[in-house]
Order: structure tokens, then sequence, then C-alpha cells
């Protein structure tokens, strides 16, 4: 009878066993990874990049007076806007009058000496040396009338092109030296962003075909892109923060008065130079992987369920850069790229999407 009863505990332990053993298997079956992905469609803004930048006029100049004196016309204002060629300071000429007519009556007199004592040597009736003498005297009174013209014309300063003035650095009937600022114009039609680039970035653009899309945005109008256009490219680091100066052009704004001195925020969308494309994609360099029959990225493709089917997408790549890996063919907009625990996923797998990604 004890036997019995063994029998049937031990059939009924097995039965049991074996009941849990499937329900565990059931649960692991039941367990599906979930994978972290990139939409292909967002690739231009994943991959972008943005810079703090500050608006400056490309054309400005510091306009002073080439001698000193008192200030007599000061006839614009701070953001007067004047044209080419139009008055905008003069000095106290009454002096620099003075000394211009003392200089042409010194060369009346120079002259006249000159020319009678070329008749007198031609009839060698003064001796060469004093002829020579009189001559030079002649060409350094010239020298100094001409200076004196030069010195009264720079009593007064015009604008060399039209444009805006941004600062007034003296008041009128003040005294000034000779090469002191005296007001500031700047051409808004021509106005550039400066940003600066760390080196991390600089040293992987490679400017024979790397053609990034550029623009800017301005506080309070986030939502409006303004292209930008590339103007110079400093060649020689910041030694305090090891940054390259990059400025760029900004053509004009009709519908906002950008000024010298705003902050913008540039972005920098790297822009396509294959087949004619005007859209490029870049992954992370980790994503791509390779083997035996080529590079590849795994693609998460959503299904009925909600849940994801892992299929392998064999791809073309190009230029490394600072965005990442360049991929030319093999992806398609609305791609779901998996971008993190590619080596524990296999084709034809089924997976769960990152939400909030």
């Amino acid at each position: 009878m004890n036997r019995i009863r063994m029998s049937i505990m031990l059939m009924l332990f097995l039965l049991n066993l074996n009941a849990c053993s499937n329900k565990d298997h059931e649960v692991a079956e039941e367990v599906i990874r979930t994978v972290r992905t990139v939409n292909v469609s967002q690739q231009n803004e994943v991959a972008s990049r943005e810079f703090s930048g500050v608006v400056d006029a490309y054309r400005k100049v510091d306009l002073a007076f080439r001698v000193g004196g008192s200030i007599q016309t000061l006839p614009v204002l701070q953001g007067d806007f004047v044209k080419k060629n139009q008055l905008v300071a003069q000095l106290d000429q009454t002096n620099f009058e003075i000394q211009l007519k003392a200089q042409q009556a010194e060369l009346d007199r120079a002259k006249a000496e000159f020319e009678r004592a070329r008749t007198l040597v031609e009839r060698q009736l003064i001796a060469r040396s004093d002829f020579d003498k009189l001559k030079a005297q002649y060409f350094v009174a010239q020298t100094q009338l001409e200076k004196a013209q030069q010195d009264l014309s720079g009593t007064t300063i015009k604008a060399p092109f039209e444009g805006y003035i941004s600062n007034r650095h003296v008041e009128n009937f003040s005294e000034v030296q000779a090469r002191t600022p005296v007001l500031t114009l700047m051409d808004l039609d021509s106005l550039v962003i400066t940003i600066e680039v760390p080196e991390s970035i600089m040293i992987n653009v490679q400017r024979s075909n790397f053609r990034p899309e550029l623009y800017a945005t301005f506080k309070g109008h986030e939502a409006s892109q303004f292209p930008l256009t590339i103007k110079e490219i400093g060649a020689r680091a910041n030694t305090s923060s090891q940054t390259y100066p990059v400025t760029l052009s900004l053509p004009p704004i009709p519908t906002l008065n950008i000024l010298p001195g705003m902050s913008a925020v540039v972005g920098v969308r790297p822009f396509a130079k294959h087949h004619g494309s005007t859209s490029v994609v870049y992954l992370p360099p980790q994503v791509v992987l390779e083997d035996s029959a080529g590079r590849y990225v795994y693609i998460a493709v959503p299904q009925s369920d909600g849940n994801a089917l892992i299929e392998r997408r064999n791809v073309s790549v190009g230029d490394m850069s600072s965005f990442g890996i360049e991929i030319l063919q093999g992806l398609d907009p609305g791609d779901s790229v998996v971008t993190a625990g590619m080596s524990q996923i296999v084709p034809a797998m089924q997976v769960k999407l990152l939400a909030n990604q």
C-alpha cells in the first residue's frame, strides 16, 4: 500500500514539475526586448548642430579727422542715415586756410626767384650752385603747399558709403586729436554673423566636399530660419578657447529689424553632395555594422500588434564627419534604425519600440 502511495505521489510531483517547466517556458517566450531607434525622416534635425552667434556689420568704419582741431560742424546724430560723400563732421578751418594762403604766397615768391635765376644762369650771371639752391626752395614750397591743401581737406569728414551712424564718440565744439574716432558708420545692408567653432569639429571638416546648410534664428522668431552663406573661415584658433571664428553672410530681412550686436542661433545642417540630392542621412558610426556580406543596419519594421520586427538592411556609406557616418543608399524616409543593443538582436526578432523617442 505504501509503495502504491509513493508511486502516486512521485507521479504527481513529476506532472507538477513538468507543468511548471512549461509555464516558465511560456513566460520566457513572452519576454520581448525593447529597442531604441531613430527615424530616417528626422536625420536632418538629429544631425544638425547649433552655435551662438552675434550680428555685426561687415562694412563698418571709425571716421576720424586727419588733423587735430576744434569741431565746428557735427550735423549727424546716432542712428542717422547718411548717403555716400555726405558731410558728417568738420573742424574749424580758419587756421588751416591761413596756413594755406601763407604757403601759396611762399610758393609764389619761390617760383619768381626760380624763374629769375633760371634766366640768369643761362646767361652765366649767377653760379650754378645758387641756381640749384633756389630750385630746391621752389620744390620745397610746392610740397609745403600740397601739405597745406591736404591739411585743409583733412578738416572735413564725408561718409565713404551710405549707412547708419552707429556711434557718435564726441560732441560738437570739442577739441580732438588727429586719428581720434569721431563717428562710427555701419552699412546695415551687409550684415554678418560670427560664430566660434570648436577645433573638434573643424578638424573633421573637408573643405573640398563639405557643404553644410546654414541658417539663423532669432529670439522670438525661432520658427523662422534665415539662410546664411560662409564668408570667411578663420585659420588661427583663439588661444584661450581653442575655437575658430567663422563669419557668415546674412541677407537683408525685410520683416525684421536686425541690428549689430543682436544675438542669433546658427544652425549647421549637412547638405548632400551626391546625385543632386537635397537631403542627407547621417548615423552614429556604431549603428553601422559590417560582416562578410558588407555593411548593414538593423531596421525595426512596425507590426499590427504594436510591436516591431527586426530586419537587416544593407547600406552603402560615404564620408565620416563630425555629424557621423554618411549613408548614401539603403535607407528610405520613415525607416526606424536601431541605435542600441544591436549585438542582442537578430533578423525576424520581435521587439518593442522605446516610447517617447
